[in-house]
């Protein structure tokens, strides 16, 4: 993801992950100076019911809104990593 984000990016890709993805694994890649809009972070905690979801971003200001984004979001269900091998190995371990 990048650029910004508005509620129909959302749910878009809320969709996808409620859909045809449903309970799969996934590995989201956030660009720094992404910014969501406010009904678009809304819209993004609909993503309850997906599988464990990893987001790698760099941005130090990104993770930290994602944080506060997701702070009532299942630890076990969803993280933020700043790095795609601790993401992919968090998932791996997802597995069992």
């Amino acid at each position: 993801m990048s650029g910004d984000i508005s509620l129909g990016d959302a749910e878009e890709y809320v969709a996808k992950f409620l859909g045809q993805y449903r309970g799969r694994h996934v590995l989201s890649v956030v660009a720094s100076g992404t910014e969501y809009s406010a009904k678009a972070r809304k819209h993004l905690l609909a993503m309850e019911e997906a599988g464990p979801h990893a987001t790698v971003t760099t941005s130090a200001l990104v993770r930290s809104a994602i944080n506060l984004m997701t702070r009532s979001t299942d630890p076990s269900r969803y993280r933020v990593f700043g790095n795609e091998f601790e993401a992919m190995a968090w998932l791996e371990d997802q597995e069992g």
